[in-house]
């Protein structure tokens, strides 16, 4: 695949806080319909690098382009509608606790597409559903939640308007392993029915594993994109490190025999 064929494209990305540079004419293309990881040790700025894309934060040089348009700040991603065609699971769920399950759903529907009271609430109803939850959950307040329901309705919101993207943070942290791997399953479950790119930010060795197609790992200021196959022969030493230390033998052992 090329640039012309992704749905992400990054080129010559800088991102820098004071005199801090995290990332340093950074690049990586992003395809229509993949599972996408991004992996990388504290500080690398895979969450800055999420954010960057999102319009959260200010790029100093470089372009993203996302479905073809030129973005790199909030008030361009409005300019051209992006948020709709994007959903966010914020790391931790981020839901409002003072809002019920579904009202926590409603939110974009409301506030992005400006949906009628009674529509947004069926449609709230259905989102609950497909992420494995039930309409008695629709009432309950994030505090009656256990962590991996906290998740799915975070999931749901992120599901609220139908979007072509779905950006994860972290999806699995916290989670117990049957959590996790429920969760994993379920990723896979949309991405074959709605027809999702879904960009994931994890340390999740057991979840990159079974959903990424490929994965970028930031090092040294810069992305080293490949599928999990042929990361496990990079010898850089920090990829290294990560899927042949402890940890990573554990989770991928079947790929390492």
């Amino acid at each position: 695949m090329t640039e012309e064929n992704s749905i992400i494209s990054i080129k010559g990305l800088v991102t820098q806080f004071g005199k801090q540079v995290i990332h340093d004419h950074l690049d990586l293309n992003i395809y229509s319909h993949e599972i996408f990881g991004i992996v990388g040790g504290s500080g690398a700025g895979k969450s800055v690098l999420m954010a960057a894309i999102l319009g959260l934060i200010p790029i100093k040089y470089g372009t993203i382009t996302v479905l073809g348009k030129h973005v790199g700040s909030l008030e361009k991603i409005r300019k051209h509608n992006l948020q709709s065609h994007w959903g966010v699971l914020f790391q931790g769920g981020a839901l409002f606790s003072s809002l019920t399950v579904g009202e926590n759903i409603q939110i974009p529907m409301k506030d992005m597409e400006n949906m009628p009271e009674d529509l947004a609430r069926e449609l709230a109803f259905i989102k609950l559903k497909m992420v494995g939850l039930n309409e008695g959950d629709f009432f309950k307040y994030p505090s009656e939640l256990s962590g991996g329901m906290v998740k799915r309705v975070a999931l749901a919101r992120a599901l609220a308007i139908d979007p072509e993207i779905l950006f994860l943070d972290e999806p699995t942290a916290g989670l117990d392993p049957i959590s996790a791997a429920a969760f994993d399953d379920l990723i896979l479950t949309l991405r074959a029915n709605l027809n999702l790119t879904v960009v994931m930010v994890t340390h999740d060795l057991d979840s990159i594993s079974r959903l990424c197609d490929r994965i970028a790992v930031l090092v040294d200021k810069h992305a080293i994109v490949g599928t999990l196959k042929s990361l496990l022969n990079n010898k850089h030493p920090w990829i290294h490190e990560y899927f042949h230390g402890i940890r990573g033998q554990a989770a991928l052992s079947g790929l390492m025999e």
